[in-house]
């Protein structure tokens, strides 16, 4: 049997899946880059979520043209926030799936 703590994060995991597939399925790539990337090696810079609309369809580039010859265009979108680690922005990113969803689904 699972304990209080373990039935939240097994339930909280559960609906960041959910809310990550919705991503897929909808047409939303989400991913974490440098805003400019570090020289010195240190991993300084700042990170920040990216979203593109259409970014599955385009396999992540601006456009693609189908065999059929129809051109897909993407959409980029930067986020406002600026993270001091990959990890940071990799933590927010369970967020920003489930606004996408409560906003487009």
């Amino acid at each position: 049997m699972r304990s209080k703590a373990d039935q939240l994060e097994y339930e909280r995991q559960k609906k960041v899946a959910s809310d990550f597939s919705w991503c897929v399925e909808n047409d939303f790539q989400v991913y974490v880059r440098p805003d400019s990337y570090d020289m010195s090696g240190k991993g300084q810079a700042p990170f920040r979520i990216y979203i593109r609309r259409k970014g599955i369809t385009t396999e992540g580039k601006d456009s693609i043209i189908t065999p059929e010859g129809i051109e897909i265009k993407s959409k980029v979108t930067d986020g406002k926030i600026e993270y001091k680690t990959m990890s940071e922005a990799c933590n927010a990113m369970d967020q920003v799936y489930a606004n996408l969803r409560k906003r487009y689904g």
